[in-house]
């Protein structure tokens, strides 16, 4: 099995991330929701990968995952024996959005990222109570016609609905037709994340010891992954 050291090992010359920020107030955290009518779309590896980038910055990290695959906390789970930058984890059903959001208290983290399963729009009043606790909505998608004919409509009412939200591209080909296709298409409808991360082996390697590819440092996709949190991060106010 690859470790963080061995795929560290394949890295290119990255810039330098900056200092970690480290709150010092005691503001209630805020809610990050990524979520996506379809299935497939790169909700879970783009909310796992932005809370490693948020916890290395010198966030207290929390994530709640909504999915029944459970396949945030089974990643956390193998994420506990190493040496790496801490994030809790905790689980609830959209069935009882309220009771599994009360489980975090609003004063023990800086950000709570948020997994969500496909068809949120089967649990409307459920979606809307954690849509109401969202600072911010990110719509993860690829650039395939069905990812978008998904995701344009769910922006749409989430602007309707008044919720700040921007698309997420990933598991993307740069310098691709699609991609620059896309990035005009979604750019009709709304606001995108200015970093779109690339489809790589790396991303799925890590994934199987618990690491994302920002814990082993700059490797291919890790730039992208810190720029959508600092993205993020602006964009919270932290």
């Amino acid at each position: 099995m690859a470790s963080p050291t061995a795929v560290a090992a394949k890295k290119r010359p990255g810039p330098r991330p900056p200092k970690p920020v480290k709150k010092t107030d005691s503001a209630a955290a805020r809610w990050v929701v990524y979520s996506a009518p379809k299935g497939g779309t790169g909700k879970t590896t783009s909310c796992k990968n932005t809370a490693v980038a948020a916890a290395r910055d010198g966030m207290r990290v929390a994530t709640l995952d909504f999915d029944p695959q459970r396949t945030l906390g089974q990643w956390h789970e193998l994420r506990r024996p190493h040496d790496v930058a801490r994030i809790d984890h905790f689980e609830g059903s959209l069935e009882d959005a309220g009771a599994a959001l009360a489980q975090i208290a609003p004063d023990a983290y800086d950000v709570v990222f948020v997994d969500t399963p496909p068809s949120v729009e089967l649990f409307p009043e459920a979606t809307k109570i954690l849509l109401r606790r969202a600072d911010l909505v990110l719509v993860p998608t690829g650039v395939g016609r069905f990812d978008k004919m998904s995701v344009i409509p769910w922006m749409e009412f989430l602007r309707d609905y008044g919720r700040p939200a921007a698309f997420l591209l990933n598991r993307v080909k740069r310098r691709s037709v699609s991609l620059r296709e896309a990035k005009l298409e979604l750019g009709r409808i709304g606001r995108l994340v200015p970093h779109e991360v690339p489809d790589i082996e790396d991303m799925h390697r890590v994934d199987d010891i618990g690491c994302s590819i920002v814990d082993v440092g700059a490797v291919n996709g890790a730039d992208e992954c810190l720029g959508a949190w600092y993205f993020v991060r602006h964009e919270l106010g932290l």
